[in-house]
């Protein structure tokens, strides 16, 4: 009966959460309207009252997570830095770090919604924010530093690949942290010589 009080937006957190340890343990194939509803202990209708259909359950799925990965990157570059290369550096631990803790989740959610115009929005919409938030943060520490649109690309891509082949193991996160440090540092600089990462 408590499971009735909820309001529809603790109830909209809570499918989304099930949804994501469904895709954790069973993979992303697995989840769709109904076994959420089976694993909410809910009724259909209910799931279908926060989700037209399963594209939109994983549109929300990607969204969780880039809401949560940029107030992990503000949190991140929150503190005023005199050193680009700290900031930077804690640009790329927090993008690894969420990216790690996602486990090989987001790139089935990504894979099942390939090519949907309405992740295409949203994954530019959350470019957008996330290359702001990192601008802003190496403005602060170094105000002739800068990361322009090809740059900002470079760095995107990067960093993703970067985080995900983390997450699946490939290869560590220390690794992909320093790799996306020098990555950006290089990027961001200038033409001005930097000193190695390590």
């Amino acid at each position: 009966m408590a499971e009735r009080r909820l309001s529809s937006a603790d109830r909209r957190a809570q499918l989304v959460s099930i949804a994501r340890e469904v895709i954790a343990a069973e993979g992303t194939d697995a989840l769709t309207l109904a076994h959420l509803a089976t694993k909410a202990g809910i009724s259909k209708p209910v799931v279908y009252d926060h989700f037209s259909s399963r594209s939109a359950l994983l549109l929300s799925l990607y969204e969780d997570f880039d809401h949560r990965q940029l107030a992990d990157l503000r949190a991140a570059t929150a503190l005023p830095s005199s050193d680009l290369r700290q900031q930077v550096d804690a640009i790329a631990a927090a993008h690894v770090t969420c990216m790690v803790s996602q486990g090989t989740e987001l790139s089935g959610v990504m894979a099942a919604l390939e090519g949907t115009p309405d992740l295409e929005k949203a994954r530019r919409d959350s470019e957008h924010r996330y290359v702001e938030i990192c601008r802003e943060a190496i403005h602060r520490a170094d105000a002739t530093a800068d990361l322009n649109e090809q740059s900002a690309i470079a760095f995107v891509g990067a960093a993703d690949a970067l985080g995900h082949a983390a997450a699946r193991g490939t290869i560590t996160p220390a690794v992909a942290r320093a790799t996306i440090t020098t990555v950006l540092l290089a990027l961001v600089a200038g033409g001005r010589p930097l000193s190695p990462v390590g």
